[in-house]
């Protein structure tokens, strides 16, 4: 196999303990051509600085402001296509690879025509699900009746029954192989979105293009996602955020039957939401659901409405 240069970005955030171990594991990786770019986010608690001691063979960048998942990663992406980089890697900071996880991403990029991006197989952290290992958190996606979206296998252990490569809706940017042709063509991520919904939004305006994304099984690492369904361990800022974007996503993605559909069936997803919500006892998410949906309608992008919700200080 040829193996292209790619440059590897993370990006953090007052999160050394995550960080720091996503990077020795990349010590342990096997494929020979990449840069491995840290972006600290904007970082308040001396984080960059120490990664940067203990970590020197990868490559540091410091941004004194947060620009969010969107605009940290976008950082790291500019560094990589200006600095010989074939194709880029999002890697979450709080995921472990297998030593060999790049190799199989980077077969499907080049062996399949128009590919946009690549996603692996991803697993939860098994101290994340009561110490089960290979418990699926990510393999491919599908869209709900609802119109959002929904990765599939969550939950269930990895007995082979998703080791077949497919082509799927959007590659996740927690594992997320993006060509560099397609960043070429149509730039980076929407910084609009600050996070969640930027990956889906890139995949989706690579796919008007004529591109593809795929979903490869034989690549695998584990994340350390900490929330739950139904705003049980998930945070204020997640929840605004996910219902914010949603809509932005929607009204720029979605035309025809299937904005039809999103108008009929999405207010009763939400209801159902809600309602759950209220039965748990969680009316603060409740209420973080509620400002994501007043805030789409207010014009909000970006960083607009997290301060003045109290869900970012600076």
């Amino acid at each position: 196999m040829d193996y292209p240069r790619i440059g590897i970005v993370l990006v953090h955030l007052n999160s050394y303990d995550d960080t720091s171990l996503c990077l020795q594991s990349l010590r342990t990786m096997t494929y020979p051509n990449t840069e491995v770019i840290v972006v600290d986010n904007g970082s308040i608690d001396g984080t960059g600085n120490i990664l940067k001691k203990e970590f020197p063979e990868a490559t540091h960048i410091r941004s004194e402001i947060n620009y969010g998942f969107s605009g940290g990663n976008n950082i790291g992406i500019k560094h990589a296509m200006e600095h010989e980089c074939k194709h880029v890697l999002l890697l979450n900071n709080d995921t472990i690879i297998t030593p060999n996880f790049l190799e199989p991403l980077t077969e499907r990029l080049l062996k399949e025509k128009n590919v946009a991006a690549v996603s692996g197989k991803i697993y939860y952290y098994p101290e994340r699900v009561a110490g089960r290992k290979k418990i699926i958190w990510y393999a491919g996606v599908y869209q709900k009746w609802h119109t959002g979206y929904h990765h599939i296998g969550v939950l269930e252990v990895d007995n082979g029954q998703f080791d077949i490569p497919m082509k799927t809706v959007y590659a996740s940017g927690c594992l997320m192989l993006m060509n560099g042709e397609v960043i070429k063509l149509i730039g980076g991520l929407d910084e609009e979105y600050f996070i969640y919904w930027e990956e889906s939004d890139w995949c989706l305006r690579a796919k008007e293009k004529g591109y593809e994304c795929w979903y490869e099984p034989k690549s695998i690492i584990d994340h350390n996602f900490r929330s739950g369904p139904f705003g049980r361990g998930e945070t204020q800022f997640y929840l605004y955020m996910q219902m914010r974007n949603s809509f932005i996503f929607a009204h720029r993605h979605f035309h025809g039957w299937l904005k039809v559909r999103r108008q009929l069936f999405y207010p009763l997803y939400i209801t159902y939401y809600f309602l759950t919500l209220i039965r748990f006892g969680n009316f603060r998410n409740t209420k973080a659901i509620l400002y994501g949906i007043i805030d789409y309608f207010k014009g909000y992008k970006g960083k607009q409405g997290l301060k003045e919700r109290g869900y970012i200080k600076t």
